[in-house]
Parts: C-alpha cells; sequence; structure tokens
C-alpha cells in the first residue's frame, strides 16, 4: 500500500506526457503508454487488496493511511494531503482500474485515427487521475481538487472533435452546467467547515453524530448542498444534459464517462458521507423524488430514439436512477451491489454498440439497419445477454435480486408510488433495449456492406457477460463498519419476485406487438394524436433544453446587451469629465499675482477654521 500514490502519480504524468508529445509519437507507442499507465495502476491495485486482505482483522474495519504533506496552513487550518484506503475506496479504485483497463484495452482496437488515440487516452490519464484522487483523499477540500479535474476532463473528452461546431458548444454546456452545481458542493463544505470545524472526512462523521440533531436545519441543509452537488457528476435530473452530450464524444470516451469513472465520483461522496445523509430524512425523501423524475424522463426518451448512441445513453440514465433509490431507502449495501452491475452492464452495453456501429460503418440510426441476425450471430447473442440483466430478467440475471430487493425496500416503506415508478422504469428500458434488437438483428437488411473487426474486441466484452449473470451476485465487499448495513423484509418476497418476472414478461410481448411484426391495428395506434405528441415531446426530450433557453439563456443575453456599454463606466466618464470640467475653472485661477494668492490662502484658512469651530 505504500506506493498507492502512484495510482495518482502515474496517470497524471502520462497525461502531461502524451499532451505535450503525443503529436510526435507514432500511435502505436500512444497505446503503449496508455495501456502501461492503467496496467501500472491495476498492479498497485492488486497488491493493495493483498495487502488488505493480509492484513485485515475480523470483525474490525481497516484504514490504512499515508500522510504525504501539508498543502497549505492559515492560522490553526492546516490542510493535509493524505491518502486513505479503506473496503470502501478500495472497493471504488477496484472498479476504476479493472474497466478502466478494459476500455483502455478496447480503445486500442476501435480507435484508427492518431489524433483520436493520442487525445483519448492523454484526456483518460487526466480523468483516472482525478477519479482517484477523490476516492482516495480525506479531506474534503483536497476531494475538490479531484472533483474539479473530473469537470475538466468531461470538457476535454467531449470536445476532442472540437473543430465541430457542435462538439465545441457541448463541450462548453458540460463544463457550465458541471460548475453551476459545484457551487452547491462549495457551500456545503463551508457550511460543514463553519458547524463542525474541520473538513477530514472521518472527524465530520464522528462530531456530526456527536454534536448535530438528526433532522434539523443544518444538518438538512448540508446534506441538500451536497446532494445538489452529487447531482450532476451522477447525471441525475435536471443536472443531466452533459451526460446526453458525452454522445458527441468517441464510444471508449463515453463508456468511461458513462460507466466507469464519472458517475462513480457523485456516488463515493454520497456513500462515503452516509451517516450524515442517514441524519436527514428529508433530503432522502428528496432523493427518492429526483430518482422517479429521472426514471420517468430517460426512459420515456429512449423508447423513441433512433440513434444507437442516444438510446443507449437513456438507457444508462434510466439504471443511474435506481442507485439513488437505494440510498433514499437507506440500503447502502445494496447500493453498492447495484452500482457493480450497473458499471458491468453499461460499460457492456456501449462496448457492444460501438462494434455494432463499426460494423455498420459509422451507421447509427437503427432505422437505416436489419437484418444483422444472420451476419453476426456473436454480437446478437451478447445483445440478448444485455437484455437479460436491462430487463431483469427473473432468476437468471443479477439485476433480478438486485433491483428487486431495491423496489422491495420502497414498497416495504410505504412508498408505493415511487415503486410502481421504478417497475415502469424496468418496463420501458426493457422495451427500449428490445426495439433496438428487433429493429436492428430483424426486419429487413438494409446495409449491403460491412467493415471488419478484430477479434481481440470481443474480448473485454465477453470478460464483462459474466459480471451480470446471478453467479456473481452480492459480491463479498470489506464494508463492515464503514457504511450502515440494514436489514431488508423478505417478507412476502415470492409474491413480489412474481409481480417482477410479469414486468419482464409484460416488456416483452409489448415489445415484439409493437416493433418485431407490428399489424395495422398497432400501427393504426401509434399513429393516433396522442401516441404521437407523445412521441414528439418524448424525441424533443421533453422540450427540457427549450425550457433551460427561455428560463436561463435568453434573459442572460438580454442582460449582457444591456449591460454591453458597461454603465459603470459610463458612471465613471461622467466624474472623469466633472473632474475636468472643474480643473479648467481651478487652472484659470493662476494669474501669476501675489496678491491673489494671500488673499485665496486667507479665505481657505478663514474657512477651514469656521468649518472646525460650527461642525
Amino acid at each position: 500500500m505504500n506506493l498507492l500514490y502512484l495510482t495518482i502519480i502515474v496517470p497524471l504524468l502520462s497525461f502531461l506526457a502524451l499532451v505535450s508529445l503525443g503529436r510526435q509519437i507514432r500511435s502505436i507507442n500512444i497505446i503503449i503508454i496508455g495501456i502501461s499507465t492503467m496496467l501500472i495502476v491495476v498492479l498497485i491495485t492488486i497488491f493493495s487488496c493483498i495487502d488488505f486482505v493480509t492484513n485485515s482483522v475480523p470483525d474490525m474495519s481497516l484504514i490504512y493511511s499515508r500522510p504525504l504533506w501539508n498543502w497549505f496552513s492559515i492560522g490553526d487550518f492546516v490542510v493535509p494531503i493524505t491518502l486513505t484506503l479503506d473496503g470502501l475506496s478500495l472497493t471504488f479504485l477496484v472498479l476504476i482500474a479493472f474497466l478502466g483497463m478494459l476500455i483502455y484495452f478496447f480503445a486500442a482496437y476501435y480507435l484508427t485515427s492518431q489524433k483520436d488515440i493520442y487525445t483519448f487516452y492523454a484526456y483518460s490519464n487526466l480523468l483516472i487521475a482525478s477519479m482517484l484522487t477523490i476516492i482516495l483523499v480525506d479531506n474534503l477540500l483536497v476531494m475538490l481538487i479531484g472533483w474539479e479535474g473530473v469537470t475538466l476532463s468531461i470538457y476535454l473528452l467531449i470536445g476532442i472533435y472540437y473543430k465541430q461546431i457542435r462538439n465545441g458548444f457541448a463541450a462548453v454546456k458540460a463544463f457550465v452546467i458541471m460548475h453551476l452545481t459545484d457551487v452547491f458542493l462549495l457551500i456545503g463544505v463551508f457550511l460543514i467547515y463553519q458547524t463542525l470545524h474541520t473538513l477530514d472526512i472521518r472527524n465530520i462523521l464522528t462530531l456530526a453524530h456527536a454534536n448535530l440533531a438528526i433532522d434539523s436545519d443544518i444538518i438538512y441543509w448540508i446534506t441538500l448542498m451536497l446532494l445538489l452537488g452529487a447531482m450532476s457528476k451522477s447525471a441525475l435530473f435536471p443536472m443531466q444534459s452533459w451526460f446526453t452530450e458525452s454522445t458527441l464524444a468517441p464510444m471508449p470516451a463515453m463508456a468511461l464517462m458513462q460507466s466507469s469513472t464519472v458517475i462513480l465520483a457523485g456516488v463515493y461522496l454520497i456513500l462515503r458521507l452516509s451517516n450524515l445523509f442517514m441524519m436527514s430524512s428529508d433530503v432522502l425523501s428528496i432523493m427518492t423524488m429526483i430518482s422517479s423524475l429521472t426514471v420517468l424522463f430517460a426512459s420515456s426518451i429512449a423508447l423513441v430514439q433512433y440513434d444507437i448512441k442516444r438510446i443507449v445513453t437513456f438507457i444508462n440514465l434510466t439504471q443511474i436512477s435506481y442507485l439513488f433509490y437505494a440510498f433514499s431507502t437507506q440500503h447502502w449495501s445494496l447500493s453498492l451491489n447495484c452500482l457493480i452491475n450497473y458499471t458491468m452492464t453499461s460499460t457492456l452495453l456501449i462496448l457492444a454498440s460501438a462494434i455494432l456501429i463499426k460494423k455498420c460503418q459509422g451507421e447509427r440510426d437503427i432505422s437505416k439497419i436489419g437484418g444483422l441476425y444472420k451476419k453476426f450471430p456473436v454480437l446478437f447473442i451478447i445483445f440478448l445477454v444485455i437484455l437479460l440483466s436491462l430487463s431483469a430478467m427473473p432468476w437468471i440475471s443479477a439485476a433480478f435480486y438486485i433491483k428487486g430487493d431495491i423496489i422491495w425496500g420502497l414498497m416495504a416503506q410505504d412508498n408505493l408510488m415511487n415503486g410502481t415508478i421504478g417497475l415502469l422504469g424496468i418496463l420501458l428500458s426493457s422495451v427500449s433495449i428490445l426495439r433496438l434488437i428487433f429493429m436492428v438483428f430483424y426486419h429487413k437488411p438494409k446495409i449491403k456492406q460491412f467493415a471488419k473487426t478484430n477479434w481481440t474486441s470481443y474480448c473485454p466484452i465477453f470478460l464483462l457477460l459474466i459480471f451480470t449473470s446471478s453467479l456473481v451476485i452480492y459480491f463479498p465487499l470489506p464494508i463492515k463498519g464503514i457504511i450502515p448495513i440494514a436489514a431488508l423484509d423478505t417478507n412476502v418476497k415470492l409474491s413480489f419476485q412474481l409481480l417482477f418476472a410479469a414486468v419482464t414478461l409484460l416488456s416483452i410481448i409489448i415489445a415484439y406487438t409493437l416493433f418485431a411484426h407490428p399489424n395495422s391495428e398497432v400501427k393504426e395506434v401509434l399513429n393516433t394524436p396522442i401516441v404521437k405528441f407523445f412521441t414528439r415531446l418524448c424525441k424533443a426530450e421533453w422540450r427540457f433544453d427549450y425550457l433551460l433557453n427561455i428560463v436561463f439563456v435568453k434573459p442572460f443575453i438580454f442582460l449582457t446587451s444591456k449591460l454591453k456599454k458597461d454603465p459603470l463606466a459610463t458612471w465613471d466618464n461622467w466624474v472623469m469629465l466633472g473632474i475636468k470640467k472643474i480643473n479648467s475653472y481651478i487652472v484659470g485661477f493662476e494669474n501669476g499675482h501675489l496678491r491673489w494668492y494671500m488673499v485665496s490662502i486667507v479665505m481657505g484658512s478663514i474657512i477651514i477654521l469656521m468649518l472646525l469651530v460650527f461642525i
């Protein structure tokens, strides 16, 4: 564990080297540098896991701490940079290292342009270094360094093709949205320091439990600010805009942002401060409401998209919400299992979609693809396995048990409406992925020529397939004593599982009826005004961007147009003009007569004396 700091230093040095010399290095050498960087992180992670298991004591939580140096100090306020590794941060370290290695390996075969290769590996190294900073430091102020590094990495990865105006605009949009919510995180950090006089995470949790009342106003505002800060990184509604803009990045970069790094930042913050969130029931209720809105928003939009990238993105956005459902029901350990299932499934979905798009020579419109069932049977089977996970196939997929427990937890707390929305999200996600499968692999073939892909690009996919099955359900995670572990009431669980299975079966029936072989009656229903209105609304993403434009962008542009001439500068000009006029009159008194100067001095002295006497 003494080499833990290298997990941050090595990717950071690799980023600097590739940014400085990437244009002069051959593509194969850039790939070697990128994969070697991630391999070092993986090896250090493996050694850390071995040390952690070796030094662990039963019924105790091992916490390894490595002080590096003091960042700065102001009086008694000292900000040390210390790396801390416990069961929670080790879990995130393994996820980032493992999935990062798979994505780096996949990118070596997927990316072809030399510029794309060096920019991807350079910016991804910065993202990895920033994420590992977030999960390994034990001070909230130092964590903000990694937090801002993640924001910068998103801007760079989305803007890889910055010469296209749309991509440059999307990168700036993501950068602005991220920083708007980062302000809330800063406010939360300031409130914590003002209240508890420390920014050390372990001290914060200890002092908060000892000194702050449950559901007090200060706990409410602290946790609310932290939640709003985490929302943008976790892409919850209404902070999901950057998540949809990530479709403009290359597929490996999209996999990093949506699956294995950026999403983990907000999730880690909430899990690390879970004891703080448990003290505010109102914020947990807000979390439930936001999760439900995200499920409805994302799953309904995924249902009408034709761009493969956007279908995948909105399906992934739906799955993220179940993490926060688990948070809101205070099943923290269950949320970690949900996180592992989400990262594996979403990475698998993105990489499989990347191969599909490449085989179709860049075509992303599913209405222009068809008949691939016989041409690419392996890819077809991969999408079927993804379907099993996304639809929570009963007793086969890990998602069936994990999502089933999450939704059961909601209903067990008499939260019937949000539990129903959770079931609806699974139904619509299943229909969306089935729609993609039916339109791409069935129907009439529309593409005659296909590109070849290297079989080695399937290796990460085959490895990920294992983790979506029920064989690896409920990992034995070393989180005892770090996050609360709540017992889940399993009464009448079988009847709920049967209901869950019925939802999955219903999604298959609906998708087959609508998209496999639609008859005239189905087409007539799809052409009704209300269905057309719903379709237009979802294609326009609930007119959310239009609303943002009306509420924020246009008033801002109007204000800037009014302030274009700078009213303060105009006022300064008038002041200066007045001073010049007064000065011109005073200069006229300089006539060279000594008597006039003496009279002026006497008169001035009399005026000053009178002011001193009477005032």
